[in-house]
């Protein structure tokens, strides 16, 4: 990667100059379905060097910012970024769904009771990011055609951009299950509305990017402070157990996730560090954030009267936006080291608040601790992959198949950093149930309870208990309804919602 720009988010925005005369639709701006990729600039003048393919690999990667967001260079359409602190974004709706954490800005979201019409334009963050896949497909198909590059430099960008292509078809899987993605070359100038794919070609599609790319990628990044932020082996294979624990495909997710765990990847010794030491070893993948494009988790999460808590002093208070339920906080145990990464007792401007304030929604769910300033933006790197997802994943898998005897030792390595007892003497119902409340308490605020939650059939009753007025087929969310009105038809809607 020698002399070739570098992917950061400043990067990001100013690649997306250029990526805005390659994508540029030629149909109505108020088309929900456009996705086609329409270029005015030709094969001949454009994708003949590796500083082009560059250039438009990584405005593929604009989508997956902590920032709060980009106008769409297709149809100028502003939308938050999927790792935006925002309470529409794709890391926010799969936490805020769960019982991890308490808001209050979106009662539809929060009480069960969106539907088609909730959250329309650019009110929809994560369902219009299927464009980029389209471009992704475009990318890809011009790479491979390029004859003036060598064929190792073609096969690297093209990994690159299979495995964004994969990462984000997962997103839109995980909320709206297969969607009408476009991954023909030839389809991207038709004016034809496609139908949504089965699943189990939508998946297979997935399958077959990542593990195409895998061979052409680096194995990972980490301490390399010009690539970090791209893709690579790792992230490749975590997407990909990510896909296998999603479909339940245990034998699968079992095997690739002690590929990841033979791959070199450690954990830190402190909790803590995890968040904030920037491509530490643990890590598999985090969102790069900068001064220019700073994470806004923390404004969001601290209250508008926060000046100090522990080692962290502000003049400035935050935007009151995210508590943790003192019932989440509770499953931790008294000696966890994971609850230093959250704020249950604060000095404010008139005094202090802990847990006998009744009034009090939940103590802060911080996660990153290690910062200066008044914000409202941080230069801190928002974590998305790391290996203690995957020691917990290998367990479960392990457990689904064989019972906990093997799986001991995957989660006794997680809960042993946090200074907790070992698992052991647990049937595989216990188990299971123990490592869904594992996971809980490692992976809080990082955008997978909801996951974890619909795959043990546990998110729809759990808001129920919570008194909300959950449905069965709220484990998806709805396609949009403006796209289901210019599907005409052809793009059916999830069960059990009416537009």
């Amino acid at each position: 990667m020698k002399n070739i720009h570098r992917y950061s988010k400043q990067s990001v925005m100013r690649t997306l100059v250029v990526m805005a005369v390659l994508l540029i639709p030629l149909a109505s701006c108020d088309d929900a379905l456009e996705t086609k990729v329409y270029t005015q600039v030709s094969p001949e003048n454009f994708f003949k060097t590796e500083a082009d393919f560059n250039v438009a690999v990584v405005a593929l990667y604009s989508p997956f910012s902590t920032n709060w967001g980009m106008a769409d260079p297709g149809d100028n359409t502003w939308y938050n970024s999927l790792y935006n602190a925002d309470n529409k974004t794709y890391l926010m709706r799969s936490i805020l769904t769960t019982d991890e954490m308490l808001n209050g800005w979106d009662p539809n979201l929060e009480n069960f009771t969106f539907g088609p019409s909730t959250w329309s334009g650019g009110n929809e963050t994560v369902y219009y990011k299927i464009r980029f896949v389209a471009r992704a497909t475009d990318v890809i198909n011009k790479i491979s055609n390029a004859t003036d590059v060598s064929e190792s430099i073609r096969n690297k960008y093209v990994a690159e951009a299979k495995v964004l292509r994969a990462w984000l078809m997962y997103i839109l899987y995980d909320f709206f299950g297969p969607v009408n993605v476009k991954l023909d070359p030839a389809t991207l100038n038709d004016t034809e509305i496609l139908p949504r794919l089965s699943d189990e070609v939508y998946t297979a599609q997935m399958e077959t990017d990542l593990t195409e790319a895998i061979p052409f990628l680096a194995e990972k990044y980490n301490g390399n402070t010009t690539e970090w932020g791209r893709v690579s082996q790792g992230v490749a294979r975590m997407v990909l157990l990510k896909l296998y624990m999603h479909t339940k495909q245990w034998s699968k997710a079992e095997a690739i996730g002690k590929e990841i765990l033979s791959m070199g990847y450690a954990l830190e010794d402190n909790y803590a560090d995890v968040f904030t030491k920037k491509g530490n070893n643990e890590l598999i993948y985090a969102v790069p954030s900068s001064d220019a494009t700073p994470n806004y988790y923390i404004q969001e999460v601290l209250p508008s009267d926060f000046r100090q808590a522990g080692n962290i002093t502000r003049k400035a208070g935050g935007w009151s936006g995210y508590n943790m339920p003192w019932s989440f906080y509770d499953k931790f145990e008294a000696d966890d080291e994971r609850k230093t990464a959250i704020i249950d007792a604060y000095t404010a401007d008139w005094g202090e608040v802990d847990r006998t304030d009744t009034w009090w929604k939940g103590p802060l769910p911080l996660k990153y601790t290690s910062f200066t300033g008044d914000g409202p933006g941080y230069a801190i790197d928002m974590v998305v992959f790391r290996l203690a997802e995957v020691y917990l994943s290998v367990a479960e898998a392990i457990n689904e198949q064989r019972g906990p005897a093997e799986a001991y030792t995957y989660v006794n390595e997680v809960r042993r950093r946090s200074g907790v007892a070992d698992f052991e003497d647990m049937t595989e119902d216990e188990f299971r149930d123990a490592i869904l409340d594992e996971r809980g308490r490692e992976l809080f605020a990082e955008g997978v309870r909801r996951q974890d939650l619909i795959r043990h059939g546990k998110f729809i009753s759990g808001a129920i208990a919570r008194g909300k007025d959950a449905k069965p087929h709220q484990v998806l969310f709805p396609i949009p309804s403006a796209v289901i009105i210019e599907g005409r038809g052809i793009i059916e809607q999830n069960d059990g919602y009416t537009n």
